[in-house]
């Protein structure tokens, strides 16, 4: 675990049209060998984590994990370099970080077969440890799944999908998997806006330093992610050596400013990354952008004017009277409770079974949202919203 500083920002990019495993696997081939091929980031004999986005066991064409495919093609090019792999993650959806739900979890997700590659185990091993980190602008430890400690290397595979407190969800905000569990939610009231969030992955992902940073953008998701959204086919994979590099590039695919999503801005500011000095090789991005994808609710559109900058200025000062808060669809409410369990300030008391929401505690962070996986909670418009949203289009 070090401090990487100013990584190579060169990002390949490369169609992919589908997951069939032939097509899949020559693009992420490809790709890597557009960044300066596999032996340049890992060396034989190594034991290297895989790092999946595995937020909850979903099956792969509900674009909320990283495809099977993809992370299967990676593996092959890992081991066939005398390498062993182990794929671990631990997933939010407010699920405690046991062994059988990360059985489950890979069952759904369609990972099991994984393990048929000679070399690729997937990870049961539920303990952490603590990581000193002396170096973060931010944050100074670190607690981590264990097998992250444990590899000689890590590779990250990403998916990319709109995030509802991020904006866009891809390589740096995806290595928050490796804090454990039900360990997640101090870090939302800990950091309570996407700003401050956004420094806290760039410590997290310094701290862990991943070699290698792969995207499956093939199927992204639009809307309300990261799991109440939309699939939509891109079309794409994408490498780099730098995560916030590999971030900016999908960001100018999908039609986000770079610089409005948190862990980006922080890079910038910390020296990281120059989103001037990016290099592309493969594919254009032009001709593989959908920047008309749909993006979150709680995103609006940019505007130069100063009425915009006024209005910003004043709910600034108003807050939560302005800002989206979570309602509970009752119909479709299971009781599972992951939404209480995941708040991060215990807005969620119970009444007569379902959960009851505390706009006046709740942070805004929307991981009540974000987890659950029966689509039983929806982000609300309080007036203000309403009426003011219109002149900030």
């Amino acid at each position: 675990m070090k401090n990487q500083g100013q990584t190579d920002m060169v990002v390949g990019l490369v169609s992919c049209t589908g997951y069939d495993d032939a097509l899949v696997g020559q693009a992420v081939s490809e790709v890597i060998s557009l960044i300066g091929g596999i032996s340049k980031y890992i060396s034989p004999g190594m034991h290297v984590l895989v790092k999946p986005n595995l937020l909850m066991g979903a099956e792969p064409s509900r674009a909320i994990c990283t495809h099977p495919s993809v992370i299967a093609a990676v593996c092959r090019i890992i081991t066939d370099i005398g390498c062993t792999v182990t794929i671990a993650d631990s997933p939010g959806a407010g699920i405690p970080y046991r062994t059988k739900n990360l059985l489950k979890a890979y069952e759904a997700a369609g990972y099991t077969d994984l393990v048929s590659i000679p070399g690729v185990t997937l990870n049961t091993d539920v303990s952490s440890k603590t990581v000193s980190y002396p170096d973060g602008a931010f944050v100074k430890q670190f607690t981590v799944i264990t097998p992250v400690i444990d590899a000689d290397a890590v590779v990250v595979i990403s998916k990319l999908k709109t995030h509802v407190y991020t904006g866009m969800t891809g390589a740096g905000k995806n290595i928050f998997g490796v804090i454990p569990g039900l360990d997640k939610p101090p870090y939302h009231a800990r950091f309570h806006d996407d700003a401050q969030f956004g420094k806290m992955l760039v410590d997290l992902n310094q701290c862990i330093s991943p070699v290698l940073q792969i995207m499956d953008a093939v199927d992204i998701m639009e809307g309300n992610g990261p799991m109440s959204g939309r699939p939509k086919r891109l079309g794409a994979i994408l490498a780099s050596q730098n995560y916030s590099t590999l971030d900016v590039v999908a960001c100018h695919l999908t039609g986000f400013d770079p610089l409005t999503i948190g862990s980006i801005q922080a890079a910038v500011d910390l020296g990281i990354i120059d989103v001037n000095k990016i290099v592309i090789k493969g594919a254009s991005v032009e001709e593989l952008a959908q920047p008309d994808i749909e993006k979150p609710e709680t995103r609006t559109a940019k505007s130069r004017s100063w009425m915009r900058h006024f209005l910003l200025t004043l709910l600034h000062r108003v807050g939560k009277s302005y800002t989206l808060h979570p309602v509970l669809i009752s119909g479709s409410c299971i009781r599972c409770l992951k939404c209480q369990r995941i708040c991060p300030v215990g807005a969620i008391s119970l009444h007569n079974g379902f959960p009851r929401f505390d706009t006046n505690i709740c942070i805004r962070c929307y991981c009540c949202h974000e987890m659950c996986d029966s689509n039983a909670i929806k982000l609300s418009p309080g007036i203000l919203y309403r009426l003011m949203r219109p002149l900030l289009r």
